[in-house]
């Protein structure tokens, strides 16, 4: 097996040797352009690092800028003497290069060259004050080494100028490079798959990606872990995605801000515009701050503006331009993150698979990334076993991607569900095709009233308890929180419930000013001890007036029979005194808002009819404008105006029968109504056609059904029913039915038909 690996990569370099400068096979004793020494170590690793003492031993990026990097290239004995596949690793905001014996060590073992920076703006790339004074005396440039919130204009292109220079010293083959990296890390991987050929020029055009000399470069492969694909929605996020629309971009109004998240991260940040130098405004991200600070209204601050224009032009995957397949990608989110969370990786997905449908990506989804997710092994956040899947997965990627060995990775979805306590392992892994494939089933909840929620409602103590900073599995005794309304989908039947997905609320909403107002929504697990623990969250700007949609962030998470789901709405998620205590900022200016005609979604794992209450999906809910994603075409779709011209209502009775000691009656849902609610059913009856009468004939509780569906139930006969129908030569019956459920009410007239002897 050995020997043939070693042919497989050697198959790789014979093909790359019209394409990159042949390779000395003297041991490489230095890098870019002789700047970085390489030392090579027992295992026969040749190591390149910078950053050596007090003063940065850097390499000038395209513009001058000096970064630090590490490179290291496999045992040339094992592997014989190059060029070599590239894995570029990036690292988390606050973070720095990444070192040789940590997760970079696993593709050098498999033949694979390596490279890390630090990222401007961080250490000794133009980062720390010590720092930046070295370089300064080493006669170093760092007027523009300040952070520029991974920039494609910037970091991004680091680190493809960085994999030209080593293409042309003849070390890597310009079109088998991999990229991957976390959180801040993940950004620079995800656009580096949708550039794939490409780079952006300081002016926002894009360019092919050549190295310094002009050989064309391209990526391979990319697997981005816990990114954002839209960084402004990420950090201030309006509510506008949905996990079936094929696309989502950011559109409408100011988002409301992930206070807790951001106040915790952003000091992590060594030199922003501004602190070592004049404030560029294109990276004034200590200004951005300032202002999603001083709160509503944002619809009139031109920054604001300026800054959604600026983090979706620049910044974010999805709105590069999507004319070039990208690179081939395997997307890793978390359930429990609530900085990126799993519809970052759904909603480039959706656009991507409906622009280029041969597209290779596959998505993980696991209990990792950023807080609330627990903390695991060396500080990083995730289960460590799930942690460990993902980075298994990534190297069967690049297996395949760059080195051209083992079998093609399958494109789909596998997820390892969310459990507590966290001494117990992740539930699966679970794969599937697509992602709605992962949930067959639907638990619905209608409530038909109308409610206000007042602006003050919500409580600080049950926010700060469940913010931002907690972990998943946090449980507090049940705390009612006056003027929130709550919704129950009541005790989970035997064999347990496990949602799959993004919770989706559909309903008609008014408020004076949807702009500056906020609607949070919670999903709750109710343990049988009375506790509770936050399951999803999401947070909406609603509009003023009108049907509306929106979601939860989507997770998997197993109710066990016996607890309960409940479902919250409220107008903050957060602590407005305490901002790191928070899930998102307390608006300035909430407003009372009135909810009527409720309709909830729960996707789940099990199949329709599998548990009670368990449905097949109905057609997802359209706002204007919005389009279905492809995955989506089986359930299908309706436009929300169509959603808000359908009421709540109540089955009707059309035919029934008799025999022996029951009654046969079938009742049905018009398909003209958005949902029916759960019905209690009773028919009375009289002697003849054309008499009255109050006989009682029987009565039935619980009565379900979806919109457009019929079902034939069975009702036992009263005593005195069967009396009646027993009379001799009684063949047919007059009889009037009242369905009721909550404070609907409908009734009608039926013909009892006797088809047998009633006893």
């Amino acid at each position: 097996m050995e020997n043939i690996k070693k042919l497989g990569v050697l198959a790789v370099f014979i093909l790359a040797l019209m394409a990159a400068p042949a390779a000395s096979a003297d041991p490489v004793t230095a890098v870019f352009d002789g700047e970085i020494p390489c030392t090579t170590k027992s295992d026969g690793v040749r190591q390149c690092a910078g950053a050596g003492g007090a003063v940065a031993n850097t390499v000038n990026s395209w513009d001058g800028t000096p970064i630090d990097v590490n490179f290291a290239l496999p045992d040339a004995g094992e592997f014989g003497p190059g060029p070599y596949p590239l894995a570029m690793y990036f690292h988390g905001f606050g973070g720095s290069k990444e070192g040789f014996n940590g997760e970079t060590k696993r593709f050098t073992d498999m033949g694979i060259a390596t490279f890390s920076m630090t990222e401007r703006g961080f250490a000794n790339s133009c980062g720390e004050r010590s720092a930046i004074d070295a370089l300064d005396l080493a006669g170093e440039d760092c007027s523009a080494g300040f952070i520029h919130l991974m920039d494609t204009r910037y970091e991004v292109r680091d680190a493809q100028h960085f994999a030209g220079v080593l293409v042309d010293e003849g070390l890597v083959i310009p079109d088998r490079i991999g990229s991957v990296g976390a959180s801040y890390g993940g950004t620079k991987s995800i656009a580096l798959a949708a550039l794939q050929n490409r780079i952006m020029l300081p002016d926002g055009a894009l360019a092919p990606w050549t190295s310094p000399e002009g050989t064309p470069m391209e990526l391979a492969a990319s697997a981005p872990i816990v990114p954002p694909s839209d960084f402004a929605y990420a950090l201030v996020p309006n509510g506008r995605t949905l996990d079936y629309a094929l696309d989502a971009p950011y559109g409408g109004v100011f988002g409301v801000m992930k206070s807790g998240i951001i106040n915790t991260l952003l000091p992590s940040g060594d030199n922003f515009s501004g602190d070592n130098g004049p404030v560029e405004p294109t990276w004034d991200i200590r200004g951005w701050k300032s202002m999603m600070e001083a709160g509503e209204p944002y619809g009139t601050d031109a920054l604001a503006q300026f800054m959604v224009d600026e983090m979706t032009q620049h910044h974010s995957a999805y709105y590069l331009d999507d004319s070039v397949k990208p690179a081939p990608l395997l997307i890793a989110e978390g359930f429990t993150d609530d900085l990126f969370p799993i519809d970052e990786a759904l909603r480039y997905y959706n656009r991507t698979k409906a622009t280029h449908p041969t597209a290779d990506i596959s998505m993980l989804f696991a209990d990792i990334g950023h807080p609330r997710a627990p903390l695991g092994g060396a500080n990083a956040q995730g289960r460590p076993a799930d942690q460990e899947l993902g980075l298994n997965r990534v190297e069967r990627w690049f297996e395949w991607y760059l080195l051209g060995e083992g079998s093609k990775p399958v494109n789909g979805v596998e997820v390892k569900t969310q459990k507590c306590p966290y001494t117990e392992p992740s539930g699966g892994p679970f794969t599937g095709p697509t992602w709605p494939a992962m949930s067959p089933g639907e638990m619905r909840l209608t409530d038909p009233t109308t409610r206000v929620m007042p602006p003050d409602a919500g409580l600080d103590s049950i926010a700060s308890v469940f913010s931002t900073l907690s972990e998943g599995c946090t449980q507090k005794k049940v705390t009612p929180e006056p003027g929130t309304l709550s919704f129950s989908f009541g005790t989970v039947p035997a064999g347990g419930i496990t949602l799959m997905g993004a919770p989706t609320v559909i309903a008609k909403m008014s408020v004076a000013n949807g702009a500056d107002s906020q609607v949070a929504g919670r999903l709750w697990e109710i343990s049988q001890d009375g506790k509770q623990r936050l399951i999803a969250r999401g947070v909406y700007r609603p509009d003023a007036s009108g049907a509306q949609v929106f979601q939860l962030h989507g997770n998997a998470y197993r109710f066990e029979a016996g607890t309960s789901i409940q479902f919250q709405l409220l107008p903050k998620d957060g602590v407005a005194a305490i901002p790191t205590l928070s899930y998102v900022r307390v608006s300035n200016d909430q407003e009372a808002v009135t909810v009527s005609d409720v309709e909830i979604r729960l996707p789940v794992a099990e199949a329709p009819g599998t548990r009670r209450g368990v449905k097949a999906p109905m057609p997802e809910v359209l706002p204007a404008g919005t389009q279905l994603a492809p995955d989506y075409r089986d359930i299908g779709s309706i436009p929300i105006a169509a959603w808000a011209g359908n009421a709540v209502g109540l089955p009707r009775l059309d035919a029934a029968t008799a025999k022996g000691r029951s009654l046969a009656a079938t009742v049905t849902c018009p398909v003209r109504l958005r949902s029916c609610a759960t019905a209690a059913l009773t028919i009375r009856g009289a002697r003849s056609l054309k008499q009255g009468g109050n006989v009682v004939l029987g009565r039935k509780s619980g009565v379900r059904l979806s919109p457009g569906t019929s079902k034939r139930i069975s009702i036992p006969l009263t005593g005195q029913a069967r009396r009646l129908l027993g009379s001799e030569g009684l063949k047919t019956l007059r009889a009037s039915w009242l369905m009721s459920g909550g404070k609907l009410k409908a009734s009608g007239t039926v013909a009892v038909r006797l088809t047998g002897r009633v006893r």
